[in-house]
């Protein structure tokens, strides 16, 4: 079969990002379409104007950018562990902390070089929700990198240059295209949306239907006939 392509808009500070990431990859495994699914992951971050090399407590953070008294913030946060926890998630806003979040976007670009975007998507967000890493730091990052058996020599000359940040600046000017209003936003197919993390079974039912349309990459090289002209495909 063809592979179904679902790209995917996302920061590694969002939670629901992370939610989200969990039901689409539930979603292909119960349906038994690992070997059917291409997963393109694209930029989008929430706070570009963060400065960089700085980092603060999330949740002080997200305090005095949104103006809510840090009580009603934790309430927040003890409802989305929970949530959390039902996707394998181990949530501790406790210990998170804010960052400009381009380098490991630039980074993730790099690994699909070599098909580990995904993978280091993963450690960034472990890193970020689960350890309370200070990712605004270049060995901190390089550490993570290191955990999932990457060349962390080659990604320390990618974060002292540039490189990949237009790539990165390219996803967020998509997504204003698309009229992505916040993430995590899965476009199937380029087709089919599936706009934040939505009830399981919408995953399940938009890769299903995706699926059904998948036509064999090989259907026309085998049908063995003849045509009215003499030629036969063999």
């Amino acid at each position: 079969m063809k592979k179904i392509k679902i790209e995917i808009w996302s920061d590694v500070v969002c939670p629901f990002c992370f939610i989200g990431k969990k039901k689409m990859e539930q979603a292909i495994t119960k349906l038994n379409a690992e070997d059917n699914v291409e997963i393109i992951w694209h930029s989008y971050q929430l706070d570009p104007d963060f400065p960089k090399g700085t980092s603060i407590s999330s949740t002080k953070h997200f305090s005095k950018k949104k103006g809510y008294p840090i009580e009603q913030i934790e309430g927040m946060y003890i409802q989305l562990a929970n949530q959390g926890k039902e996707y394998g998630i181990d949530f501790h806003f406790d210990k998170s902390l804010s960052f400009n979040t381009l380098n490991v976007h630039r980074l993730i670009k790099w690994a699909k070089s070599f098909n580990k975007s995904n993978e280091m998507k993963e450690a960034f967000m472990l890193a970020y929700f689960t350890d309370g890493i200070d990712l605004s730091q270049e060995e901190n990052i390089l550490t993570v990198i290191g955990t999932i058996g990457i060349d962390t020599t080659k990604a320390k000359s990618i974060l002292n240059t540039d490189t990949y940040t237009q790539e990165v600046e390219q996803d967020m000017y998509q997504s204003r295209q698309l009229g992505v209003r916040g993430v995590p936003y899965f476009l199937i197919n380029e087709k089919e949306v599936i706009s934040g993390a939505q009830n399981d079974k919408v995953f399940e039912n938009v890769i299903s239907d995706a699926l059904k349309k998948v036509k064999p990459n090989e259907a026309k090289s085998k049908e063995e006939i003849c045509l009215p002209n003499g030629e036969c495909n063999l």
